[in-house]
């Protein structure tokens, strides 16, 4: 029930309650004032009879009283009217005429009590009130009762009783009740009539205006308030329906605009424009935050940890793994796992990667023939495309249906992150790229002086801490000048090539090659034993003397020289070794090239070497 009928039926109930209240009052009342009147009539007549019947005596006429009692019963509506004679009078002056003695019990009552009694006896046809009222005996009256009566002062003499017809009263009393009701209906006519003419119209606009809040509670902001005749309604309708349509329109429009930041274009929208446009800003929001953070990280590490933990924390991913892929040489490397890899990625071709599109082993299973198959798990494996180059591939667990098909809800909101740090991973690669350009020698691929020098700089005091060591390899080509005079620096980059091909043939991953400068190579090798250090640099030299160098249509060998020094156990300064190498390179060049010569403490002759460093 609105309140709308809830007014309606209060007024009602008011009105209703209100004239019934009325009908009460007034037929209480009227009947009241009728019975009152009838009383007093009575009263009336039996003063009347009780004067007459008195001079009757006194006279000597009291055979002629009923001719004075009939007169008296003829008046307007008396219906009866009798005397009873109380046993004192009975007794002295008999039953009387018309034999006076008590008819009923109210008489006998009356001439008992001295009390008047009233009874009113209601009939469809009519309505009777019988009065019966005590004549008392009394010495100070007149006449004195006293002195025709042997009585004692206040005893009861006599009633009378008479029948009066009171129906004009009831008749009066329903007329007055018609009128009431006529009246009532009236007034309660004109009541709705003002209401439907003056309150209505607000009523009506209150539950119009209801409507359209609750329908733009739900996302509806297109209902519009109704509008009505009166001036007041009007206005209020008009103001509504104005603000709702510059409400919808900017909405809409804020709504379209915003939109368009969101990167993922599959973001499902809500039906509600606030709620889709406060979704969208709080979207953007935690994106803009996103992306300002990771614009000022240093490191392409610190972009994958901050991407890890918005898996983790924002979208509540507990087991995932994040893995770089470079298409151009199909190297990869997982760059963040969260409770360990399940796939061997690193083993072969990533399927995602291949079919540029999601693997979902809740779909099909075993969808990849590199995951690690467990029951009850299932693996959701996205690949979002960085660059023409690289490819960012997402490895998802989950443990439940339920969790599958959140993660599955979750992939767009994903992406727009992704894609949000896009542009910061592909220019912190090319930083790496730059980085890596500026410290590799172009020619060979190998390091330079560069990364030499910041290596030292950073790794070997750690080495030095963690008693790692190394051997160093100085490595020059045997009269290179020659084939640069000869054969043209062609021919020369050439032979640097093949250099370099055979030396890293012959080292360790974890073994660092430099170009040190022309034709003169530097080799680390990390935490090599002493007795195996001559041994690879001797298949070093070997190796290089049996390439061939094709120069105008012939092919002819050349040989290198190898010096070689140990850090820290020549010396506890790394640049030292490297002098040190550089003198043993220096000597085999001098007793004859093609050769190999360990640092020993009489290289160092009379020139105290470790000063100048």
């Amino acid at each position: 029930m609105n309140s709308k009928q809830k007014v309606i039926i209060s007024l009602i109930v008011l009105l209703v309650s209100f004239f019934i209240a009325m009908s009460i009052s007034t037929l209480y009342n009227f009947r009241d004032y009728g019975l009152k009147s009838a009383e007093k009539k009575a009263h009336l007549t039996a003063e009347v009879i009780k004067s007459g019947l008195t001079a009757h005596m006194v006279n000597g006429m009291m055979k002629e009283r009923e001719f004075f009692l009939q007169q008296i019963e003829q008046a307007e509506n008396i219906n009866q009217l009798w005397l009873s004679r109380s046993p004192t009078v009975i007794k002295q002056y008999g039953e009387g005429f018309n034999n006076e003695i008590p008819r009923d019990k109210i008489d006998r009552d009356v001439l008992k009590n001295g009390k008047e009694i009233t009874k009113v006896t209601e009939t469809a046809q009519k309505s009777l009130m019988r009065v019966t009222i005590p004549f008392e005996a009394s010495a100070f009256g007149n006449p004195n009762c006293m002195n025709c009566h042997n009585a004692k002062e206040g005893e009861v003499l006599g009633t009378v009783s008479m029948v009066m017809d009171i129906t004009d009263v009831r008749t009066s009393s329903f007329k007055t009740l018609m009128y009431n009701v006529i009246l009532t209906l009236i007034l309660i006519s004109l009541i709705f009539l003002l209401i439907n003419r003056f309150i209505k119209p607000y009523v009506s606009i209150f539950y119009s205006i209801q409507d359209v809040m609750r329908a733009a509670y739900r996302g509806d902001y297109s209902q519009r308030v109704q509008t009505y005749s009166n001036p007041e309604s009007k206005n209020v309708s008009d103001l509504l329906n104005t603000l709702l349509e510059k409400l919808q329109h900017t909405l809409e429009e804020l709504d379209r605009k915003v939109y368009v930041f969101i990167k993922n274009k599959n973001y499902v929208k809500e039906s509600d424009p606030l709620k889709n446009v406060n979704n969208t800003i709080d979207r953007l929001s935690d994106i803009y935050k996103f992306k300002q953070t990771i614009e000022n990280d240093k490191e392409l590490e610190d972009i994958y940890n901050r991407l890890a933990y918005v898996l983790e924390y924002n979208f509540k991913l507990d087991d995932f793994t994040l893995t770089e892929i470079d298409n151009n040489s199909k190297s990869k490397k997982i760059v963040y796992s969260k409770n360990d890899c399940h796939c061997r990625i690193l083993e072969g071709e990533c399927r995602a990667n291949r079919t540029h599109a999601n693997v979902d082993s809740s779909i099909f299973a075993k969808s990849c023939s590199l995951y690690n198959d467990k029951d009850g798990e299932e693996y959701i494996c996205i690949p979002y495309t960085i660059s023409n180059e690289l490819t960012l591939v997402l490895t998802i667990v989950t443990k439940s249906k339920e969790e599958t098909i959140r993660v599955r809800e979750l992939t767009s909101d994903i992406e727009d992150y992704v894609t949000t740090a896009r542009p910061a991973i592909v220019s912190k690669k090319l930083m790496q790229m730059l980085n890596l350009m500026a410290r590799v020698d172009q020619l060979t691929g190998m390091y330079n002086r560069k990364f030499l020098d910041e290596f030292v700089d950073v790794s070997i005091p750690q080495a030095a801490r963690a008693k790692i060591s190394y051997a160093v390899l100085m490595i020059d080509i045997d009269y290179f000048k020659m084939i640069n005079d000869t054969y043209g620096h062609d021919i020369g980059d050439d032979a640097i090539r093949i250099v370099s091909g055979v030396i890293k043939t012959n080292i360790r991953k974890s073994d660092i090659a430099i170009r040190y400068g022309g034709e003169e190579f530097l080799v680390l090798l990390y935490n090599c034993e002493e007795s195996h250090v001559l041994k690879i640099a001797e298949n070093i030299r070997i190796a290089f003397s049996k390439e061939k160098i094709t120069a105008n249509g012939e092919s002819f060998s050349k040989t290198l020289s190898v010096g070689c020094s140990m850090f820290p156990t020549d010396s506890d300064s790394i640049w030292k070794c490297i002098k040190f190498a550089d003198m043993c390179l220096y000597e085999a060049k001098q007793t004859g090239r093609n050769k190999v010569v360990k640092f020993s403490q009489e290289l160092l002759k009379d020139e105290d070497i470790g000063e100048s460093f």
